[in-house]
């Protein structure tokens, strides 16, 4: 235990002396952790805002220099392009597994204790040179006894205890901004590096890979172009990751090896169906389809998908909003885009709707202005998220992953044939996507499912009122408000008591003139006649409530 705490203590002066190192040092003293640095670190830190080197360099530089779980960090940062300017993004996805390789006597002893039987016994040949060494695995190419070639994931020793406690030092570093700066509650950062987090747990566990592996293979069991390794369970553990090897070329490479335009464009659009399939059919797709996990066997026009340790998941409705704006992108409806935005994200209630939807509009119409063949929908669709994080939308983490998708593969599609579009390559199955919606038997399904929602709904009403009302009455009850809500509160209370100001005013203004009339018309010689009392009582009280309608008015609060 205390061997534990001082490892944390030691890794938390090595993540703040690093953060001073790249320039980050103003954010260690004003999050008040600067007592942690010592003497050489404080002098060596820069705790100035400003610094020369631009900040995704930076940023970059201090993930690689921290280690594996922090590279792995940037690298599932580098697809929140909806939480991080275009400059930080583009050095965030140039990060690099640049770790040297386990020794290959550790790898046969990891192998030993996690399957229970030395190598030799499982392996017919078992090659010692390394295929890839990354931050959480090593890849080995081996044969079975059965003869079945096979890939060998095997996790780096020590690295889980690594991983968990730098998760738990982000953790505490989220909170303390959260304190300290109105952006970092604003965007719920501790919230982001929660999900950050448990994406980077589900990676270290290689039995969740596998699944995730056979859950794809699932959707394309039917179609025989389109191939996903089969797991050797026996050989596999949280540990240690055993797939059937697949012979392919890169798909990048297509362009250069494979000489057939019609194998390419036959090659482009089985790429866009099996991306269709994920996404929009099946709602579990490759979340990170970079092209050394997509693979093109020319012999048999098999398009293999490897590396299932990041995947995106969309639920039902998901991927019926998602659907949406897509179509509406494709239409050119604004008002299906915004509604399936507002229905996906979570709007705050102050937000601007006539210049949101104008932004929008101004993304939708961009779309006819641009020649089919140079419409690019995964950065139109990246623009949007962009827009609605202006907006402080925070859009779920599902569809700025499944921009970085659209991106990715519009990129692989114009490598393998310049020629061709997403769009052109989609539209048919938008097409398709339509008819199923309007299908009567479909309306029929989404209708039922909204009835038994809204009956969940309102049997659970009585309860929850019920809990309200008991938290009212013992004082239990707590508000929570925002600054920004705060702000609109007040600027409601102050147009409400001008506006009853105004009314008070008005009928005041009106009795004083009634009774200067009424004096008039019945009064006798009096003090008040003889000076014209009803052309002053009407001037002063004109006067006054011209001061008040102007002082109303020029708050801009009415």
């Amino acid at each position: 235990m205390l061997t534990d705490k001082l490892r944390r203590l030691n890794r938390y002066k090595e993540i703040l002396s690093l953060l001073g190192k790249y320039g980050f040092g103003y954010l260690i003293e004003e999050v008040g952790l600067s007592q942690l640095l010592s003497f050489k670190d404080r002098i060596k830190a820069d705790f100035k805002k400003e610094n020369s080197q631009e900040m995704g360099v930076r940023i970059k530089g201090l993930l690689e220099e921290l280690g594996p779980t922090f590279i792995k960090l940037g690298q599932l940062l580098s697809i929140r392009s909806d939480l991080l300017p275009d400059d930080v993004i583009r050095e965030l996805e140039t990060l690099q597994d640049d770790v040297p390789p386990v020794p290959i006597e550790r790898i046969m002893e990891k192998l030993t204790s996690e399957l229970g039987k030395p190598p030799e016994e499982i392996f017919h040949s078992f090659n010692e040179d390394y295929v890839a060494a990354a931050s959480i695995g090593q890849v080995h190419e081996a044969v079975l006894w059965t003869g079945e070639k096979v890939m060998v994931k095997v996790q780096r020793p020590g690295i889980q205890k690594t991983v968990h406690t730098d998760l738990e030092i982000l953790r505490d570093l989220s909170k303390l901004l959260e304190q300290h700066y109105d952006w970092a509650e604003q965007y719920n950062v501790s919230e982001i590096t929660e999900e950050l987090s448990n994406s980077i747990r589900k990676e270290l566990d290689y039995i969740e890979e596998a699944r995730n592996t056979e859950t794809i293979a699932l959707q394309f069991e039917k179609n025989e172009k389109i191939k996903v390794p089969e797991i050797f369970w026996d050989y596999t553990t949280s540990n240690i990751l055993t797939m059937e090897k697949i012979d392919g070329i890169k798909i990048t490479d297509v362009n250069v090896n494979v000489a057939d335009k019609k194998k390419r464009r036959e090659l482009a659009d089985l790429l866009v169906q099996s991306f269709v399939t994920q996404i929009l059919r099946e709602g579990f797709f490759h979340g990170d389809p970079h092209p050394g996990n997509m693979l093109y066997t020319e012999r048999t026009g098999q398009l293999a998908f490897i590396d299932f340790g990041q995947v995106g998941r969309l639920s039902g409705r998901m991927r019926y909003e998602t659907a949406s704006m897509m179509i509406g992108l494709m239409r050119e409806d604004t008002d299906m885009i915004v509604k399936a935005l507002y229905r996906l994200s979570d709007v705050p209630s102050d937000v601007d709707e006539k210049e949101f939807y104008d932004d929008v509009d101004r993304i939708s119409k961009t779309v006819s202005r641009v020649p089919l063949g140079e419409m690019d929908l995964g950065m139109t669709v990246k623009d949007l998220l962009s827009t609605a994080q202006e907006h402080r939308i925070i859009v779920p983490t599902e569809l700025t992953m499944l921009g970085k998708t659209l991106i990715t593969v519009e990129g692989i599609i114009s490598a393998i044939d310049p020629e061709l579009n997403l769009i052109q390559l989609a539209r048919p199955y938008a097409e398709e996507l339509v008819m199923e919606r309007y299908n009567p038997f479909h309306i029929g399904k989404r209708l039922l499912k909204d009835a038994e929602e809204m009956s969940e709904t309102i049997a659970k009403l009585p309860r929850r009122v019920d809990e309200v009302l008991e938290q009212t009455a013992d004082g239990e009850l707590k508000l929570k408000i925002s600054l920004s809500q705060i702000d609109s509160i007040f600027n409601k209370i102050d147009r409400i008591s001008n506006q009853v100001s105004f009314s008070l005013t008005l009928l005041a203004f009106s009795i004083v003139v009634l009774g200067l009339i009424i004096g008039a018309t019945f009064g006798t010689d009096t003090f008040l006649t003889s000076i014209h009392a009803l052309e002053i009582g009407f001037a002063v009280a004109f006067l006054m409530f011209l001061w008040i309608i102007y002082s109303i008015l020029r708050s801009g609060r009415f």
